[in-house]
């Protein structure tokens, strides 16, 4: 399967209520970290539509220069489910037979854990794929084409993890403690230890 049959989706448009400034363009090691998750995705070859909602004008300045689409989330305040939501009603109309979902506040996910990702989900192409790490099952994800119309009904708060969960079977867990590390809070910012 070709590289540009997967496309990639990085969920940007949150408010980050709880950081108290807009997290997407809090710098590490210089650079903010929407513009680290895009470079992380890029790296991989995939073609990159990166879902803006709060401070969107600020985000598309963070992320000027690089080969990916915007697609703004007017119903941002509805939560990541409504910002995916938005993310897979754009890749409806397109071509694509499966979509990697991406935070912008995963800094150490990098595109080696994207790629061992794509790679596990290559084994299995009917299954979705997710990072796993300890108990838990979150982003980044991967979902074949068949779940795009649910996933762009999606709504409010939450993610897809009920989705990943209601459907065990067709799951691939993908060890990725990388994954673990996500910034909520300014002090998980200011923990950060990136190797």
């Amino acid at each position: 399967m070709p590289e540009a049959a997967i496309q990639a989706l990085l969920l940007a448009a949150g408010n980050a209520s709880r950081f108290g400034s807009a997290k997407q363009l809090a710098p590490l090691d210089g650079v903010a970290l929407v513009r680290r998750a895009a470079l992380a995705v890029l790296d991989t070859g995939l073609p990159l539509t990166v879902v803006t909602g709060a401070y969107a004008d600020e985000v598309a300045a963070a992320l000027e220069g690089l080969p990916l689409t915007l697609r703004h989330n007017a119903g941002w305040a509805d939560g990541m489910g409504g910002s995916l939501g938005c993310g897979f009603r754009h890749l409806l109309g397109g071509g694509s037979q499966a979509a990697l979902v991406c935070l912008a506040d995963q800094p150490r996910v990098q595109a080696p854990q994207l790629r061992q990702l794509i790679q596990a989900w290559r084994l299995d192409p009917r299954c979705m794929a997710a990072a796993a790490h300890g108990d838990a099952l979150g982003p980044p994800c991967l979902f074949p084409r068949r779940w795009y119309e649910e996933l762009s009904r999606w709504t409010g708060p939450q993610g897809a993890r009920r989705l990943l969960e209601r459907h065990p079977q067709e799951l691939l867990r993908v060890a990725m403690p990388e994954a673990a590390v996500d910034v909520d809070t300014r002090a998980d910012f200011e923990n950060l230890k990136i190797p």
